[in-house]
């Protein structure tokens, strides 16, 4: 399936050199992209074994992807594909955290933001995702899904909604365009997120 309708990963923000300050206030009278920030949300999943199920969600950002690091993140895409992309990010640091409420969770590699019209953020963050040591060993197609992607739209408070996609297939197809594929099932739904003060 592949993720047309998912607003995690516009080219426009993946290939933009632009990284401003962002000028979207909030409570402590910092603009939002000033780090680290952490955002709370509730996910909930649309379609398959997670339908209808839920889970708290804590998002810590800490850095900012550079934009040498994007333009070296597609050079790498383009010519060693997704396995190139993997051990390119294997060699960077953490710029963040997800984690489900109770749970360590894992960090990300790949933050970008951009400015919305009603002044607040939209956020994209990337990972190469953990695998275990079962998935690798079967080998199935799930191994093919090296990547998970989160998305953030939050208005000047820090409110607002997102999705997270766990699992997922990040490569240039044929046109030289970007694609993205979900695999097995819907993005979750993330709602009530918040800016933690």
């Amino acid at each position: 399936m592949r993720l047309k309708n998912l607003q995690i990963m516009s080219t426009v923000l993946i290939l933009s050199g632009c990284l401003s300050i962002a000028s979207a206030q909030n409570g402590d009278d910092k603009p939002l992209s000033v780090l680290p920030r952490q955002f709370t949300a509730t996910a909930f999943g649309q379609a398959g074994a997670a339908a209808g199920r839920s889970f708290g969600l804590d998002i810590y950002i800490t850095g900012w992807t550079t934009n040498q690091q994007v333009q070296d993140y597609i050079s790498v895409l383009k010519e060693k594909g997704p396995d190139g992309l993997v051990s390119a990010m294997e060699k960077t640091s953490d710029v963040g955290r997800l984690s489900p409420t109770g749970f360590v969770g894992s960090g990300f590699r790949f933050a970008r933001y951009r400015p919305t019209a009603d002044g607040g953020l939209h956020v994209v963050m990337v990972t190469n995702r953990p695998m275990s040591f079962g998935e690798m060993y079967r080998g199935g197609r799930s191994t093919d899904y090296q990547f998970g992607i989160v998305a953030l739209n939050v208005d000047k408070n820090g409110k607002g909604t997102g999705q997270l996609a766990p699992v997922c297939k990040i490569k240039f197809n044929k046109k030289n365009e970007l694609e993205i594929e979900n695999f097995g099932q819907k993005p979750f739904r993330l709602a009530n997120v918040y800016l933690r003060k």
